[in-house]
């Protein structure tokens, strides 16, 4: 099943080619410090759809993170940064489809996690739910 993009979605790409995946404009600017984005830490940022997105800090480190939309279409280079992405970080990925990356980011964003104490209780032979393990008898 394909889950729907959020219309807002950014693709963010770090100078090591690491990649940020947001929901929202709203979200990337939050999380976005204004002083990486001045020092160029990341070199690019687009939708899925291949368009180019600005992305500054007119400010610097005093000043807030801006993204914009631009008349700038570069899906080639959206699929070859996305491409760059998996040979680094993921050599068994299954794509390099820049919507199916934005998706399974989104996804594993919002899987549920277990928490640090329910991890720890599970180690200790508690029996509970999620992924700790069974008491032994």
């Amino acid at each position: 099943m394909n889950m729907e993009l959020p219309p807002d979605t950014v693709l963010v790409f770090g100078r090591e080619d690491d990649l940020s995946v947001f929901t929202s404009f709203a979200d990337a600017v939050n999380y976005l410090e204004a002083i990486d984005v001045a020092e160029g830490e990341y070199p690019a940022a687009y939708s899925p759809d291949g368009r180019v997105l600005a992305l500054t800090a007119p400010d610097a480190w005093r000043g807030l993170v801006l993204l914009e939309r631009t008349d700038a279409t570069d899906l080639a280079g959206l699929r070859r940064r996305v491409a760059r992405y998996w040979e680094r970080y993921g050599p068994d990925a299954t794509t390099h489809d820049p919507l199916e990356t934005a998706r399974l980011f989104i996804e594993r964003e919002n899987q549920p996690r277990t928490g640090w104490l329910k991890r720890l209780t599970g180690r200790f032979g508690r029996n509970g739910t999620g992924d700790e393990p069974a008491r032994r008898r």
